[in-house]
């Protein structure tokens, strides 16, 4: 029997060797969070706020059904609605040698403009993860690094990036549409709202009667057109979009005004009898 009075630090480390080892649920769960740190590296790169959805994710690579289990864990991390897979990868991207001249220049001075050469046309031969041959010579650990570099892209709509692994690669649909554009905008509503509620203290059981003005018309717009959708997530019993800021602050017991990407908005409040 544990003796309480000791602290958790002086225990010893209770035995798990009855549990199985899940290797590849291990791996795959560490491929997903592989793609899903890309696909929001690209979304920081390209200012796209995670809570503005995109469109389509693709995976490529061999084996990529892999992921298919984890598919809405995906899409709800990086926010996108669709996700596709593809295996060949070779019309996208192809692996690169890039070589540590610095490294190797006082070692194989006279060989340099071979060396280039020989990267140039492609002429050399993997050994293993530690090895190349090239020019008559091995190169060995941080003399080089192969890596998996994508080919030309139109990165307007398409930003295509190959994972750390160098085996797989992601292709994120960055176009935002009008539809992506309001639905981000309607989130942002909500989670403006999400934060008022908490600040005026309220159960989280409690329905509510919400007002909402702001000064950019597409805002309110969107508003209007998503009301069901913000009440559903905000425990609404009636929403109205109201013309005058004053008069959602008369007309409500708790008043705020939120700063959200695409402007103002301002929201009241009232416990639903």
């Amino acid at each position: 029997m544990i003796n309480r009075k000791i602290s958790v630090h002086l225990q010893d480390f209770p035995d798990v060797s009855f549990l199985n080892d899940e290797k590849d649920l291990v791996s795959n769960m560490d491929l997903v969070r592989s793609i899903c740190s890309t696909a929001l590296s690209i979304r920081d790169n390209k200012n796209l706020r995670v809570r503005l959805p995109l469109n389509q994710l693709t995976v490529i690579g061999k084996n990529v059904a892999r992921i298919l289990n984890f598919k809405e864990i995906i899409a709800e991390e990086v926010n996108v609605k669709n996700i596709e897979i593809k295996e060949e990868i070779s019309e996208l991207a192809e692996m690169k040698l890039q070589v540590n001249f610095k490294k190797i220049g006082a070692k194989y001075s006279s060989k340099m403009k071979e060396i280039t050469q020989s990267i140039k046309d492609g002429n050399w031969q993997k050994i293993s993860d530690q090895e190349i041959a090239i020019a008559g010579i091995n190169l060995v650990d941080d003399e080089f690094e192969i890596k998996l570099m994508t080919k030309n892209q139109d990165d307007k709509k398409f930003v295509i990036a190959a994972l750390p692994s160098n085996d797989y690669l992601i292709q994120l649909d960055i176009e935002v549409t009008k539809e992506l554009e309001e639905e981000g905008i309607a989130r942002d509503i909500v989670r403006a709202i999400q934060q008022n509620r908490k600040e005026a203290d309220l159960n989280v059981s409690d329905r509510i009667n919400l007002k909402i003005f702001s000064q950019n018309k597409v805002i309110s717009e969107v508003a209007e057109k998503f009301s069901g959708y913000i009440k559903e997530q905000t425990l609404g019993s009636n929403l109205e979009i109201i013309s005058d800021k004053d008069l959602v602050k008369s007309g409500s017991k708790f008043f705020f005004e939120n700063k959200i990407d695409d402007g103002d908005l301002v929201v009241g409040i009232e416990v639903a009898v």
